[in-house]
């Protein structure tokens, strides 16, 4: 990767972080309200992970 490409990241993942802090301290209701939102914004993306892991424990690695 050139230093350009880095550079560009960082920046990138320094703005999320700095977007996630101002919006922790901005939500009315405090750190329950935020993490409510967050968790239904994220949804889709980590909610079919965790349902295979418990289809593999529930169906796969059940024990008879």
């Amino acid at each position: 990767m050139t230093s350009n490409t880095i550079i560009t990241i960082l920046i990138i993942l320094v703005l999320v972080v700095i977007y996630f802090v101002l919006s922790f301290f901005f939500t009315k209701g405090g750190a329950n309200a935020f993490w409510d939102k967050f968790v239904k914004k994220t949804l889709w993306i980590w909610l079919p992970f965790y349902a295979l892991q418990r289809l593999i424990k529930e169906v796969i690695l059940k024990q008879k």
